[in-house]
């Protein structure tokens, strides 16, 4: 039997919609507005990056912590570039995952980081079938 995800979607005015999963029981903004203009929630674009360093950060802690490496701290930064004729789809994604502190090693960040790329994040597998992601990662002291 094939497993389900489910978000409901309401509109807000303007161009403001509220997402809302059911298990969370918690709400997301969607947002849209020109460039430089303020708005009140993410982009469609910037929740698919969102839902890509999400997902990926799970799975790359996870597998850290079955290596019996310890992750205090991982800040995620992700930039997509975007085609600037519609659909303006990414043509490119680049992460960083940003380690601080905790006892890790290189090795076992880049077995993580493939695996969660091979294996295990379905974001990134959707992802990079259409778009090629490049990954990254710094390991900082406290």
């Amino acid at each position: 039997m094939a497993k389900e995800s489910r978000v409901d979607v309401v509109f807000k005015g303007g161009m403001k919609f509220e997402a809302k999963a059911g298990r969370a029981g918690t709400t997301v903004d969607i947002d849209f507005g020109r460039e430089g203009e303020t708005i009140a929630g993410y982009t469609p674009m910037e929740l698919v990056l969102a839902s890509l360093c999400g997902c990926s950060g799970q799975v790359t802690v996870g597998l850290l912590a079955r290596m019996g490496q310890e992750v205090r701290d991982l800040v995620i930064h992700a930039k997509g570039t975007k085609k600037e004729i519609h659909p303006a789809v990414f043509t490119s994604i680049e992460l960083e995952f940003e380690f601080r502190g905790g006892k890790l090693d290189a090795a076992s960040v880049e077995k993580a980081l493939a695996l969660s790329e091979e294996r295990y994040c379905p974001v990134w597998a959707m992802l990079k079938a259409a778009s090629p992601i490049q990954a990254t990662y710094r390991l900082l002291a406290e």
